[in-house]
């Protein structure tokens, strides 16, 4: 049976024995050798393409990254080191750097600009990354066998030698005249981007490092904005690891800014970051759990410390890790968790001593056990419980922590605190029928009366007992003060200790009594809004039992109504819904013809004004006056004159010459001078062409190569030719 074979899309084409075969997607193309046949170079460059390329695929399913080492440190403001290392560019291409480590002098002009041909003496004032990018270099030379005698021996590479190459590349970001604190903190938030700004122009580079320059000098080295570590594509909570790392380079930053500025204790996140990882280090001293306050997060965050174990930190950190960043500018509230890592054991330990035992009560009297919910708490301000049990635990813990290894991780939100889970849009239901048992809501809200009916007198019972409590010392303190002063001015040491002991529980007494009237309003407030509930739920009975007797009134008493009518309804409804659409739709066309019309009218103020200021080109860009300035010799100046007569008065190709000769670079003027006088001899409108690609290459085209390969169509002779050849070397 005869294979078959499928053409997707389109009809393919047919192989030696007819047969039709699918079209197919050309990736990779490799030289398929045979005895006799003749070879040339490019065969066999065409197989040193194919395993380059296959091995670059290779290096992309493992992702992009530093792999180990290649570690950026500073010295002395302008010498920059690279510890050995290997990475992985985004193109697949390792990058190895030997065993030796690089040492860079960014004050050397002299080295700088031999390595870059001239054009670069030192990095200009910005932001600069460091990266670690693929090069190769001429090792070898040979000459060609001639084909004959009469044929001139020309060399040729012979060999390549790849290594890799440390370079500055200029990021499209300002460098602010700010602190390096806050110059950092602030570039955090291009990570929440996605990073486009921060992104190297070269797949087959891998960054290591982003510096500031100023003067030459460097004035601080970031390695977390810019540097990655090896990991797959498309890693969901790739922004979180970049963050985290970020945060906790610029946290030891901040810490040691602080240290040489003599300052010590807590402060703020907010007065040094901008932005958040979901989860991270921070400072021991920002946390107080004995007095229930914390002074790292905004006071409107809603911040919580629990015990954890060291073995459950990573799994801890995993759920929170896919998180959004918390944004201290723009996120209003958050609810974040501080976890303090114990070994198994302490934390069995603590964590029994923390839990709060649950009071036992009549199931008749319909209460929860009392649970100290405000024992793991961090309060904005002082707990309100009256006895503290927990104090002396959490000193414990506090002593025991080891400051390093302090978290905090953001909590995602539940719907049992907000108390929303879902919007409804559009809801649809039939009235219960009369007589109908009432909802379940309405019996739990009757059980909450009666609980908190019964806590208003339990609460007023404890507090008429501490106010007769509070009476009699009052009466026993006052007999004292009576026996003291008939006994004389000497004060006995027992009686001493008696009335500081009474004074001590009299006060006591006193923060019961307030905290029980504090109860009893809250109680009082419940009972009041869970009366009027209960009001409410009886009007609403009432309603419902009248409208259902209206409803089976009007089914009795109604004629049933027309299907004709029903229809011309439905037809109307139908009707105003697509005039509706239309006048949407009229509406968008005619914010679009407004903003083009906006836009038009800009465009014509915009030539208007060029037109205006074109007016005197013609003795203002003068191509002689540019090549003077240049350093053209006289043969460049005196074609430079030639082509201002013949460009004449054309305004747009003046400034379209003018244009092309500031985009090329100076060691082609030998042979750009000369070509414009012949191109303005073809049509001076060329120069507007040639503009117009130069500038949508984007200064990816060589002149000289442009020249030498289109030069015949634009009416270049072969001696303009030949100078092209010389500048190109």
């Amino acid at each position: 049976m005869a294979n078959i074979h499928f053409t997707p899309l389109r009809i393919g084409t047919s192989n030696a024995a007819g047969e039709r075969i699918s079209s197919v997607d050309p990736l990779l193309s490799r030289t398929n050798y045979f005895d006799g046949q003749l070879l040339k170079a490019a065969d066999l460059a065409r197989d040193q393409i194919y395993l380059d390329e296959r091995l670059l695929e290779l290096g992309q399913v493992f992702g992009a990254g530093i792999v180990r080492g290649l570690e950026p440190s500073l010295h002395s403001g302008h010498l920059l080191e690279v510890s050995p290392g290997i990475a992985i560019a985004p193109s697949g291409r390792v990058l190895q750097l030997s065993n030796t480590a690089l040492r860079i002098d960014l004050l050397d002009s002299g080295l700088i600009a031999t390595l870059n041909d001239g054009r670069f003496r030192g990095p200009a004032r910005g932001l600069h990354a460091l990266a670690l990018t693929h090069t190769q270099v001429v090792d070898g030379v040979a000459e060609a066998f001639p084909k004959d005698l009469s044929t001139a021996r020309v060399p040729h590479v012979a060999a390549w030698a790849e290594g890799v190459e440390l370079r500055l590349m200029p990021l499209p970001l300002p460098l602010p005249r700010q602190d390096e604190i806050a110059v950092r903190a602030s570039l955090a938030r291009e990570l929440l981007s996605g990073g486009e700004r921060l992104a190297l122009p070269s797949d087959d580079a891998v960054a290591l490092g982003l510096i500031a320059v100023e003067r030459g000098r460097i004035l601080w080295l970031d390695r977390g904005l810019l540097r990655r570590p090896q990991r797959p594509p498309n890693t969901p909570d790739a922004i979180q690891q970049d963050l985290a790392t970020h945060y906790q380079e610029l946290m030891q930053a901040v810490l040691a800014a602080r240290r040489s500025a003599g300052l010590r204790g807590a402060f703020a996140a907010g007065q040094y970051f901008r932005v958040l990882p979901p989860w991270g280090p921070l400072p021991q001293e920002a946390i107080d759990p004995v007095g229930g306050r914390q002074q790292f997060f905004p006071q409107d965050y809603e911040v919580a410390i629990a015990p954890v174990r060291r073995s459950e930190l990573a799994a801890v950190l995993a759920d929170s890790a896919r998180l959004a960043p918390i944004d201290l500018e723009r996120d209003a509230d958050c609810d974040v968790m501080v976890l303090v890592p114990m070994s198994d054991s302490a934390f069995a330990l603590r964590a029994r001593q923390l839990e709060a035992p649950a009071e036992f009560r009549p199931r008749a009297l319909g209460r929860l056990a009392n649970l100290d919910r405000l024992a793991l708490r961090i309060l904005p301000r002082p707990p309100i419980h009256r006895v503290d049990t927990d104090a002396d635990v959490w000193r414990a813990i506090w002593a025991e922590a080891d400051p390093a290894e302090l978290m905090y991780v953001r909590r995602p939100p539940r719907t049992a605190e907000t108390g929303v889970s879902a919007l409804v849009l559009a809801l649809g239901a039939s009235l219960p029928p009369p007589g109908s048992a009432l909802p379940p809501d309405v019996a739990a809200l009757e059980e909450r009366l009666d609980a908190a009916l019964e806590a208003v007198d339990a609460a007023a019972q404890a507090r008429t007992t501490l106010e007769n409590e509070a009476a009699r010392l009052r009466l026993h303190i006052a007999e004292l003060e009576k026996a003291l002063a008939a006994t004389g001015t000497d004060l006995p040491d027992d009686l001493l200790a008696e009335v500081e002991r009474l004074g001590l529980a009299l006060e006591t007494a006193r923060k019961e009594i307030a905290a029980l009237e504090a109860e009893d309003r809250n109680a009082a407030i419940l009972a009041n809004a869970l009366e009027a509930a209960s009001d409410r739920i009886d009007a609403l009975k009432l309603a419902l039992d009248a409208a259902n007797a209206e409803i089976e009134r009007l089914k009795t008493a109604s004629a049933p109504v027309d299907e004709t009518l029903e229809a011309r309804i439905e037809e109307l409804v139908a009707a105003l819904g697509s005039e509706r659409t239309r006048a949407a739709t009229l509406e968008q066309e005619r914010t679009a013809l407004s903003t083009r019309l906006a836009v038009a009218e800009a465009t014509i103020g915009r030539l208007e004004r060029e037109a205006a200021q074109a007016g005197d080109l013609a003795t203002q860009l003068p191509l002689a006056l540019l090549a003077q300035a240049r350093g053209a010799d006289d043969a460049g100046i005196k074609a430079a004159t030639g082509a201002d007569k013949l460009i004449g008065a054309d305004a747009r190709a003046r400034i379209a010459a003018v244009q092309i000769v500031g985009m090329a670079d100076r060691r082609l003027d030998p042979a750009l001078w000369p070509t414009l006088p012949a191109l303005a001899r073809l049509d001076p409108a060329v120069f507007v062409k040639l503009r117009d690609h130069f500038l949508a290459a984007a200064g990816q085209l060589d002149l000289a190569k442009f020249f030498l390969e289109e030069g015949p169509g634009l009416g270049l002779s072969g001696a303009l030719l030949e100078l092209w050849k010389r500048v190109l070397g």
